[in-house]
């Protein structure tokens, strides 16, 4: 498992010790507001989330990272297969996330991370498609995923019943945007 770089942030492999982090992340109000069905995650919960993490790594080579700012906990980076099924797009295809610590809001952490995960999954990773999710409400995640080159795919429901707006990213459209 390898750490991505990039010119402020450390994003680091899913690793035992970053539950507590999660937990701090789950647990607030601000954070969860559009996630699922926007209710802080319980410990139990994020206990579950954080071991679906650990195996989707031993399973897959990929999955969540913490992302360190100067060596602090600053949210989570994600790239995962995306699994739920949203209809016309292949269930291997990889899903791009993000969650940034409110306190590290509005310093274009999230962009940063978008980017660098958007290059691993087209490169290291071979991705033929990249797909993100976000809530109607949450326009800032949506600007992030018109940033990195994203396309808005379609809406759809989320698993707690919630819309959802799905964007995509082709192979030949990431290629598109290199230099």
């Amino acid at each position: 498992m390898r750490t991505l770089s990039t010119a402020r942030l450390e994003l680091r492999s899913w690793e035992e010790g970053f539950e507590d982090d999660l937990f701090r992340l789950s647990s607030d109000e601000r954070m969860m507001r559009f996630i699922g069905d926007g209710r802080p995650w319980s410990r139990e919960r994020t206990a579950e989330r954080h071991q679906a993490c650990l195996r989707h790594w031993e399973q897959y080579g990929f999955g969540w990272r913490g992302i360190f700012d100067r060596g602090d906990f600053a949210g989570v980076a994600a790239l995962n297969r995306l699994g739920t099924k949203v209809p016309g797009i292949e269930e291997d295809a990889i899903e791009i996330g993000w969650w940034v610590a409110p306190e590290a809001w509005g310093r274009g952490l999230a962009t940063e991370t978008a980017l660098a995960l958007r290059d691993d999954a087209f490169g290291e990773l071979g991705a033929q498609r990249l797909a993100a999710r976000y809530q109607p409400g949450n326009e800032a995640s949506g600007r992030i995923m018109v940033k990195i080159g994203m396309r808005a795919y379609g809406d759809t429901v989320g698993t707690a019943g919630e819309p959802v707006r799905v964007c995509e990213l082709r192979r030949a459209d990431w290629e598109a945007l290199r230099p």
